[in-house]
């Protein structure tokens, strides 16, 4: 059965359907996935933080979670972009906030 009353044109047709944008995409792949892999998302996210916290406090915290840090980022960059750059950004979020005096380190 052919698809003749479709609203949104595809990608192939060279329209610009809402559904071939990057929020879109973004916002039906967090709905494809179940609430057990966003809660280890999280984690992920609050454990790099935390790592770069650890690594701002001195030379040897620094040395200690290089490693963590290096492994926690190359599996977020094989995972996805966005997720490696959603680690990034908590990451230097946790670090700034620590250095500023908002975090209790």
């Amino acid at each position: 059965m052919a698809d003749t009353d479709r609203t949104t044109p595809a990608p192939s047709d060279g329209g610009s359907g809402t559904e071939s944008s990057s929020l879109a995409i973004l916002i039906q792949e967090v709905r494809r996935r179940n609430r057990n892999a966003l809660v280890i998302d999280a984690m992920y996210l609050f454990t790099t933080g935390f790592l770069f916290v650890i690594a701002v406090q001195g030379t040897w915290p620094a040395v200690i979670a290089a490693i963590p840090i290096a492994t926690v980022l190359l599996f977020a960059w094989r995972s996805s972009a966005p997720f490696f750059v959603a680690n990034v950004v908590a990451g230097v979020l946790g670090a700034v906030l620590t250095v500023a005096g908002f975090l209790p380190f």
